[in-house]
């Protein structure tokens, strides 16, 4: 795409190119300052752009230089006022309003870094796992930093810990600027410019670098559902102030108040670049689109278009729910995300018919594929971090089933039986057909109050600490949890059956609670038995329907072995049944467990 089709500020051999959109302004102005703030009267050079008859403006200053201060002066009849660059790269802060003639805040000026990418392919589409991760939270709590908020640069030496359990993906929380430090990060300020509490352009481009060269993808959270008017530099951008201004006017109401006005094409456009930079500037893997039903399909259609065409291998992933095949088939994302299966999940695990909740969200029916399905058995930031008073989505209203860690609404992490079950769910995530996730924390039992929506808390509130508790990973309970998901992680590396598009049931047993299902890939057969009940099975009395599939087998994994938090002699180790004329295996099998065979 050439730079001057781009909207923002583009360095040059020949100076800088400016390019913004303002419609409703008379005249625009470019003006550029040196560091380290913004200050009237300092102005070291400027230049008035020329408009293209579109309502683009554009033109260029020689002699400008990375990291130099500029604003754009926007005047409207008799009116003139300065504004950030709604697409700037980077800003010294995340607002600027007409109302602060005080404000030093201001656009700062990129370049391209120049350090060497490592060489990295993006995984096939079957071939994700994702850790889902928070970067203010992620450090600084029982890990020796005693920071109250983590950077790109402090979450960066982590990273190994995340591909040692076995994953190959992690999914950032939104790193754009946004308004409130302690922040999820859903409320964006400035959508091109990363955060400026967790560093720089090049502290981002340098985490993902580094991502790459252990063998980790990225996928970039992007907000472009709504935008609060108050803390947001494209409300009332150019002076025009109907419905919140050219950005908005006639946009879809949302939850959130008005969104943007994506039937627009320069709307359009501006989202389309912001995706696009993520993946060719910052070399990012796929994007997750939050809450995608807060936006016309038909028109975000469009914008996604021109990235699946541009990026044919990174993974675009829609919050969209309940999900709709059509966000897939029509929408032309790669996939969406499954809410379902956690919620129904937590019926199961609660006992709520745990046999047919289970059933309920095995398959990938009305898609064409398993990985067109993210799943999350364990739970969301949104399950997760959220407080919710009684959720009307997931059924359960008691106070101990509010928006929690899994182990918590189970019982708490003291509590055995809540152990098992969350041992029982991640391997249910990996062994069905999906994308699997998992939210940071969920690996090692992690237990946190509650939070208000979208705030972060570091202890000095009410709401006590939510950052992730490092203390937590190598605490007896944290490690036996971590095992389990090592385990079963590499398992479904070790199984290509586990990534294929297969799935058969063979085996429900309504009054004992089991459920069996087969995955299959060429010779590699995989049986994965499930008891959701508080039976056990011992002296390899029960029979599992193979579903006419006849052999020896061997188990690969039990979430009842000792080493996970279960007890010795719970599985079937040194113990490879073969299918017996009556078509069944003959095993041990604990409650509340998940227990996987391959056959020989």
């Amino acid at each position: 795409m050439d730079f001057q089709q781009r909207v923002g500020a583009w360095l040059t051999p020949h100076g800088c190119f400016f390019r913004v959109w303002a419609p409703h302004a008379a005249a625009v102005a470019a003006i550029v300052q040196d560091e380290p703030f913004w200050k009237d009267g300092f102005d070291v050079a400027t230049t008035d752009l020329q408009n293209d008859g579109t309502g683009y403006w554009s033109g260029a200053i020689a002699g400008v230089r990375k990291s130099q201060l500029y604003r754009f002066r926007i005047t409207t009849g008799a009116d003139a006022f300065e504004t950030l660059d709604p697409a700037a790269r980077d800003v010294f802060s995340s607002q600027l309003t007409r109302d602060d003639p005080t404000s030093t805040n201001a656009s700062v000026v990129t370049a391209s870094e120049r350090f060497e990418w490592a060489p990295f392919v993006a995984p096939r589409f079957e071939n994700f796992i994702i850790y889902e991760l928070h970067v203010g939270s992620f450090a600084g709590f029982n890990d020796g930093l005693r920071t109250s908020w983590a950077t790109f640069r402090q979450i960066e030496p982590k990273l190994g810990y995340i591909r040692d359990l076995g994953f190959n993906c992690i999914e950032l929380m939104p790193v754009h600027e946004h308004a409130m430090d302690r922040s999820w990060g859903y409320n964006p300020a400035s959508f091109f410019a990363p955060e400026s509490s967790y560093g720089s352009p090049a502290t981002f481009a340098h985490l993902v670098n580094a991502a790459h060269r252990i063998g980790l993808a990225v996928i970039v959270d992007v907000v472009y559902n709504h935008a609060g008017s108050d803390d947001n530099i494209l409300y009332e951008f150019d002076g025009y102030t109907n419905e919140g201004g050219i950005y908005f006017e006639g946009g879809q109401q949302t939850d959130w108040g008005v969104g943007p006005a994506w039937w627009k094409r320069e709307v359009q456009d501006f989202f389309y670049q912001n995706g696009r930079m993520y993946l060719e500037q910052y070399h990012a893997d796929g994007l997750r689109f939050d809450a995608t039903t807060q936006i016309n399909g038909n028109h975000l259609k469009l914008a996604v278009g021109r990235l699946r065409d541009d990026f044919p291998d990174r993974y675009l992933v829609a919050e969209h729910l309940p999900d709709n095949p059509w966000i897939v088939n029509t929408g032309r994302f790669c996939a969406t995300w499954q809410a379902s299966a956690h919620h129904q999940c937590q019926r199961a695990m609660a006992g709520q018919d745990p046999l047919n909740k289970v059933k309920s969200f095995l398959g990938w029916d009305g898609y064409d594929h398993p990985w067109n399905l993210v799943k999350y058995t364990l739970g969301s930031h949104d399950d997760i971090g959220d407080l919710n008073n009684g959720n009307a989505e997931n059924g359960l209203t008691n106070w101990d089933t509010r928006h929690r860690y899994f182990v918590d609404q189970l019982g708490g992490r003291a509590n055995w039986s809540a152990r098992a079950k969350c041992r029982l769910a991640w391997a249910l995530n990996v062994t069905m057909p999906c994308t699997p996730m998992l939210f940071m924390g969920s690996e090692c039992l992690m237990s946190s109050p509650y939070v208000s929506w979208g705030y972060w808390t570091d202890g000095t509130d009410q709401n006590g600490d939510h950052r992730f508790n490092w203390s937590a990973v190598d605490d007896p309970l944290g490690v036996e949890m971590r095992r389990l998901v090592a385990a079963a992680n590499a398992m479904r590396w070790d199984n290509p059956a586990l990534r294929a598009e297969s799935l058969s049931i063979p085996h429900e047993d309504a009054a004992g609670q089991v459920l069996a299902f087969a995955r299959e890939s060429g010779d590699n057969v995989v049986l994965v038995a499930v008891n959701l009940s508080d039976r056990n099975f011992t002296d390899h009395s029960y029979g599992v329907a193979t579903g006419g599939r006849f052999g020896q087998w061997t188990q690969i994994l039990c979430t009842q072995d000792r080493a996970f938090g279960g007890w010795d002699g719970a599985g079937n180790a040194f113990y490879e049944p073969w299918t017996q004329a009556d078509g069944r295996i003959y095993v041990n099998l604990p409650q509340w467990s998940v227990v996987v065979f391959r056959r020989k």
